[in-house]
C-alpha cells in the first residue's frame, strides 16, 4: 500500500499545482464569469463520470496495472497540450477541448489503483490501507497547490508542464515498482450495460447517491471558496493556496487518528460524524471575513474529508463481489466525479446570484447538504451486515492481537 500511496501522492502533488488554479485562470485571464467558469468545470467532471465507469469495467478485463498505466501515459500528453494552449494563449475552445480531454483521461487511474487495494485487502484491512492511500493523496494536495500559488503568479502554463512531468514520472514508478494486476483474469468481456445495471443493488444506488450528495460539498474546497475568498473577501492567490494546503496537512497528519477512531465504530456512525464536520467547517465559512476562522472551517471540513473517503470507498469494496469489484469502485468514482461537477456547477450559480444578497446563504446550503448525505449514510447500518459496516467482532480482534 506504501508504494500505491507514493504513486498517489506525487499525482496529487502534480494536479495540485495546476488544476486547482484552472477556474482562476479562465476568471482572471480569459475573463469568464464565475458561472460559466463554474459551469465548464461540471462539464469536465461529467467526462470523468464516463471515464471512471469505462476504467472499472476495463480494470477487471484488463488488470489494475494495466489499466494505471495506459490512463496516465494518455494523460501526459494531454497536460503537455494544455500547457501550450495556456502559453501561447490559443483559442478558449481548444483550450477547453484539452482541458476536458485531461479531465477524462485522468479519471481513469483511480478505480483501478481502488480494485489493486481491494484485492490484496481483506474487509477488515480496507479503513486502513485506503486510509494510507488518502494520506499520499493529500501530502500531495497539501504541497501541490502551496507551490503552485506562488508558481501561477510567474507563468501559468509553466504550472502545467511540471503537472505532465510529474504524471510522466507516475508511469515510471508504477512500472518499476507495482507488480501483479496486469493479466486478465476475471472475465472474458467488457458490458459497459452491465457497468449501469450494478445500480440494480440498491444498496450500492443508495451509497451512490449519497456520495454525489456529500462530493458535492467536498469540491466547495476548489470552486466555491476559491470564489468567495477572491471575489468578495478580496484575498491573493497564495492564501486560497494556503486553504488547499491545509486541507492536505489535515489529513497527512491526522489519517492515523481516524482509521482508528473508525475501526472502534460503524462506518455508516463514523461517516455521519464525518458528514457533520463537512456541515460545521464549510456551513460556517460565509459568517467570517478573515483568514484564521475560515482556515479553521477548512480544518474542520478536512477531519470530515478524513473519515469520509477511505469510509465510503471501504463500503464499497465491502458489499462488492470480488468479480465485480473493478466494476463497483468504478461506479463509486462515476457518483464521485458526478457530485464534484454539480458541486462545481452550482458553486459558481450560488456565487453569482445568492452570495451578493446573502453571503453566508451559499455556505448553509451547503451544510444542510453534508447533513443529509450523513443522515443517509447512517441510515445504511440497517442493509449492512456487521462485517460489511465494518464492525469487528471480539474473536477477530482477539486473533489479530495474536497475530
Amino acid at each position: 500500500m506504501i508504494v500505491l500511496s507514493v504513486a498517489n501522492g506525487i499525482l496529487l502533488f502534480g494536479y495540485g499545482l495546476s488544476i486547482p488554479f484552472f477556474t482562476l485562470y479562465l476568471i482572471t485571464q480569459r475573463h469568464f464569469p464565475a458561472s460559466t467558469a463554474g459551469l465548464i468545470i461540471a462539464m469536465a467532471g461529467v467526462s470523468r463520470c464516463f471515464s471512471s465507469a469505462i476504467s472499472g469495467e476495463l480494470s477487471d478485463v484488463f488488470g489494475r496495472k494495466t489499466v494505471m498505466m495506459g490512463g496516465l501515459l494518455s494523460q501526459v500528453v494531454a497536460m503537455f497540450a494544455l500547457g501550450a494552449c495556456i502559453e501561447f494563449h490559443v483559442s478558449a475552445p481548444w483550450m477547453l477541448i484539452c482541458y476536458f480531454l485531461n479531465a477524462f483521461l485522468g479519471a481513469f487511474f483511480r478505480p483501478a489503483s481502488n480494485a489493486w487495494v481491494t484485492d490484496h485487502t481483506s474487509p477488515s484491512q480496507r479503513v486502513e490501507a485506503f486510509g494510507i492511500i488518502r494520506i499520499g493523496l493529500n501530502l500531495g494536495w497539501a504541497l501541490g497547490p502551496a507551490v503552485g500559488g506562488f508558481l501561477v503568479k510567474v507563468s501559468y502554463s509553466d504550472a502545467f508542464y511540471a503537472t505532465a512531468i510529474l504524471y510522466a514520472c507516475t508511469v515510471l514508478y508504477i512500472s518499476r515498482w507495482i507488480r501483479g494486476g496486469s493479466k486478465k483474469n476475471l472475465r472474458k468481456r467488457t458490458s459497459f450495460a452491465e457497468t449501469v445495471l450494478s445500480l440494480k443493488d440498491i444498496r450500492l444506488a443508495k451509497l451512490c447517491l449519497y456520495i454525489v450528495m456529500i462530493t458535492a460539498v467536498n469540491s466547495q474546497l476548489v470552486i466555491g471558496l476559491s470564489v468567495h475568498c477572491k471575489q468578495y473577501l478580496q484575498f491573493p492567490e497564495y492564501y486560497i493556496g494556503w486553504f488547499f494546503a491545509i486541507n492536505g496537512l489535515v489529513v497527512v497528519l491526522l489519517q492515523y487518528a481516524a482509521a482508528r477512531f473508525m475501526t472502534r465504530h460503524r462506518l455508516s456512525t463514523a461517516m455521519f460524524f464525518g458528514c457533520s464536520l463537512y456541515a460545521i467547517g464549510y456551513g460556517s465559512v460565509g459568517f467570517f471575513h478573515s483568514f484564521i476562522p475560515i482556515a479553521l472551517g477548512v480544518f474542520l471540513a478536512g477531519i470530515g474529508e478524513l473519515i469520509v473517503s477511505p469510509g465510503e470507498q471501504t463500503m464499497v469494496s465491502n458489499i462488492a463481489s470480488r468479480q465485480k469489484r473493478g466494476r463497483y469502485l468504478g461506479m463509486l468514482m462515476v457518483f464521485y466525479n458526478l457530485g464534484g461537477a454539480a458541486g462545481f456547477f452550482f458553486a459558481g450559480i450560488l456565487m453569482d446570484w445568492l452570495a451578493p444578497h446573502y453571503l453566508p446563504g451559499p455556505w448553509l446550503v451547503v451544510g444542510v447538504l453534508a447533513l443529509l448525505a450523513g443522515w443517509g449514510y447512517y441510515r445504511m447500518r440497517y442493509s449492512l451486515t456487521d462485517e460489511e459496516d465494518g464492525k469487528i467482532n471480539s474473536s477477530e480482534t482477539h486473533l489479530k492481537k495474536i497475530q
